[in-house]
């Protein structure tokens, strides 16, 4: 019993180091992992629209009709939600 557990555990014989090498060397595949498939242009077009540049939105406001950022006090005037928050120098 031993004689075999010793076989199965011991270093290959010189011939199937051989031919291990000879498969590794002249494998046409990179041995790093690749994809299966090439990824489509409609995938990669997806990618890129989803890191496209958004230009911001303006709201106007009511007072003055300046642009300003929505959600966010009026630099121009101060105001935010129709109540003075900045003092501003007009």
């Amino acid at each position: 019993m031993t004689r075999q557990v010793a076989a199965l555990y011991s270093d290959p014989s010189p011939e199937a180091k051989a031919s291990l090498s000879e498969r590794c060397a002249h494998s046409k595949f990179s041995p790093m992992a690749n994809p299966k498939r090439k990824q489509s242009k409609r995938r990669s077009a997806n990618r890129r629209a989803a890191n496209a540049f958004i230009a911001p939105e303006f709201a106007k406001d009511p007072t003055d009709g300046s642009a300003f950022r929505p959600h966010r006090v009026n630099p121009k005037n101060g105001m935010y939600r129709g109540r003075q928050v900045l003092n501003v120098e007009v």
